[in-house]
């Protein structure tokens, strides 16, 4: 395993498709995200399959990949013990009382400052939560801020802010495919996480872009509050990282029933026209 991580365009690989666990991403998609000819790409994808790296599934014609960390921790805790006689530490490692978590986003103009808020509500006093991007927006969405506002969120902390305006986090979630390609970031060792979501369309009508804002908030707002379940203080690192995960697994299919139409309603004898799905 450490040697096929040896090479640079393996250890490239590996590191994205972590990145964006517990999602797997197509063969194509990965040649894309690494500007790699996907038939330079399949050789390394299946030594690191069949190396125990990587897990394999097809969808029709399409192969998807999965990292697989833990047969790599496996190995390093052979080194660490065997070779290394054990002085790495066996101790667990654990989060502060109180950790600092991050929402990263490209522009921290909408996603990630609802992230923020919300944080900031559910979970005060167990996390100090902060929010950023990766490209500032010169100004939040006031579509955002005014959802906030309508929900009673304190706006006065909510403007967008590059990555290293806050002090170093300890845990690090990611709502865009974009964040996640940047993670981890330079020089932290922070646990990370990656929440897929669909950030609102900057520009066009209003209607379309409150409802993905909505749906959005929602799904947030129902990872954020399962957040509350876990114990506070000094929790293990492997134990949140699990819990990140887990939270991140269900967002497609709750991002789709949050923005998905209502029930029609049934007929009646009025004859007023029904309403239509945006309102």
């Amino acid at each position: 395993m450490l040697s096929l991580l040896g090479a640079p365009l393996r250890a490239r690989l590996f590191a994205l498709l972590v990145a964006r666990l517990p999602h797997a991403m197509g063969a194509g998609e990965i040649a894309r995200a690494l500007s790699v000819p996907p038939s330079t790409l399949s050789a390394h994808l299946a030594a690191l399959s069949d190396a125990g790296l990587l897990e394999r599934s097809r969808d029709g014609p399409s192969r998807f990949y999965r990292a697989a960390p833990e047969r790599l921790g496996e190995a390093l805790g052979w080194a660490a013990e065997d070779l290394c006689l054990g002085r790495a530490g066996r101790g667990a490692r654990r989060l502060p009382p109180v950790p600092r978590l991050l929402f990263l986003c490209e522009d921290n103009a909408a996603l990630s400052l609802m992230a923020e808020a919300l944080a900031r509500r559910r979970l005060a006093g167990r996390v100090q939560a902060a929010s950023a991007g990766l490209t500032p927006a010169s100004s939040a969405d006031p579509l955002a801020l005014a959802l906030l506002a309508q929900r009673r969120h304190d706006l006065a902390a909510l403007y967008p802010k590059p990555a290293g305006a806050a002090a170093p986090p300890d845990l690090v979630i990611a709502l865009g495919p974009r964040a996640a390609d940047s993670l981890p970031l330079a020089g932290l060792s922070a646990l990370c996480a990656y929440w897929p979501l669909t950030p609102p369309p900057a520009k066009g009508p209003l209607i379309p872009r409150a409802i993905a804002l909505h749906a959005a908030y929602r799904a947030l707002n129902s990872r954020i509050t399962a957040l509350r379940r876990l114990p506070p203080g000094g929790l293990p690192r492997a134990a949140a990282q699990a819990a990140l995960d887990d939270l991140s697994s269900g967002l497609p299919a709750a991002g789709h029933v949050c923005a998905s139409r209502p029930a029609p309603r049934r007929n009646g004898s009025s004859r007023a026209p029904p309403a239509s799905a945006a309102s």
